[in-house]
């Protein structure tokens, strides 16, 4: 069967992170570290005599093509969950096999990303608990990150100083800000970066939505309160686009927010009554960041629409299961002795799947998070469409 562009590249970047894979299957003659980013000349070919327009992706961007643009040399990530390589991979976390929001220790898509141009991306800062430590990689994004304001989802504020006593989520406006301060006020034109955000300011205005109408405010009145709310994020992360382009940046890709009425935890029977809510308040958001965005030199990819189609048909996408996640609650619980009760992925691990071999089978990892596959498919489409427009 002919593969689609981008699942033929997905493939390619699965080869690339075999070592992850292979150490979520418990294979120990998984490729490692450098190895794992040096791919057999005859997979490409095997996969490129399959479809043309991956096979012409792959070679433009193995060889680095000449271009008008220089070599992308490093990959810079600002954001949440969603490209988080590691911010919180410390202490209980690391001990259990977590640190990403994904199937762990497969790569999120930027990681993918990364081994695919020989440019890794790892974390600029680790820790948890309102500590951290600066390590200097060019991986910003940290989970449950706002665009411009805390707290973050998950950052349990202390009452009096307001300092997060669980997740850093240090915001977009933030991260932006520790990159110009550790790199001379400035990007560079053979960078290629990434800015994916917003998806913690709907679930945080959808939190804030249920406390007002359980207050006594009328549905309507907290709705539209929400709906503005996230369309000032989506002003807000424009303006760092456009930060970001004016301190020298040429290559500046933004993804909108995904469908998230479609993931599990969309579809979860807690959400029923607030459903047009979530889908109002993503598309909100979407359609102020296009707005915002139009006339700019960034490039913005649409994810929402991508997701849907690719849930729309998961067999093509090598899916077994797109409504259950692939983290087991229950294992997860045990596994951190009851610290988590909710099946986050950020602690999930090979022994935390609900079966063998789920990372590479199922969708999502927990009810928003997408699997090792998921994250595979969306390299893959990214690397697709960044070919297309000429920037790889």
């Amino acid at each position: 069967m002919k593969l689609t562009h981008a699942r033929a590249v997905a493939l390619l970047l699965a080869t690339l992170a075999i070592s992850a894979i292979g150490a979520a299957c418990g294979n120990s003659n998984s490729m490692q570290g450098p190895e794992a980013a040096s791919v057999d000349s005859a997979v490409a070919v095997q996969i490129a005599a399959q479809s043309k327009d991956a096979a012409l992706a792959v070679a433009s961007i193995q060889a680095n093509a000449a271009s008008s643009q220089p070599r992308i040399r490093q990959i810079i990530s600002f954001g949440d969950s969603l490209s988080d390589v590691g911010t919180y991979r410390v202490g209980l976390i690391a001990q259990v096999g977590g640190g990403k929001f994904t199937t762990n220790p497969g790569p999120v898509f930027v990681e993918a990303i990364g081994l695919l141009l020989g440019t890794p991306v790892t974390p600029f800062r680790q820790g948890f608990g309102g500590t951290s430590q600066v390590l200097g990689g060019t991986g910003f994004a940290m989970g449950g990150a706002r665009v411009s304001q805390q707290p973050g989802i998950g950052c349990d504020p202390d009452p009096g100083s307001g300092i997060c006593t669980g997740a850093l989520t240090i915001p977009v406006v933030d991260q932006i800000t520790d990159y110009l301060t550790a790199n001379s006020d400035a990007f560079r034109s053979d960078q290629l970066v990434f800015v994916w955000a917003g998806a913690n300011d709907v679930l945080f205005q959808l939190a804030a939505f249920g406390a007002k109408v359980g207050a006594g405010q009328s549905a309507t009145q907290a709705a539209a309160e929400a709906i503005a709310a996230v369309e000032q994020a989506a002003l807000d992360l424009a303006s760092q686009v456009n930060r970001i382009i004016a301190k020298g940046a040429t290559r500046v890709i933004v993804l909108n927010l995904p469908d998230i009425a479609s993931t599990p935890f969309g579809k979860a029977p807690a959400q029923a009554q607030v459903l047009p809510l979530i889908a109002d308040l993503v598309l909100a958001f979407n359609g102020a960041l296009d707005a915002s965005l139009t006339g700019t030199s960034a490039v913005l990819l649409d994810f929402f629409a991508a997701q849907d189609r690719q849930l729309a048909n998961p067999k093509a996408y090598g899916y077994t299961n797109i409504n259950t996640p692939a983290c087991d609650p229950v294992k997860i619980a045990a596994i951190t002795e009851g610290l988590d009760q909710d099946g986050s992925s950020l602690f999930c691990s090979p022994l935390t799947l609900v079966k063998p071999f789920a990372g590479v089978q199922f969708a999502f990892a927990d009810l928003l998070h997408p699997t090792t596959l998921g994250h595979l498919n969306l390299a893959g489409w990214v690397a697709v469409e960044l070919w297309h427009l000429g920037l790889l």
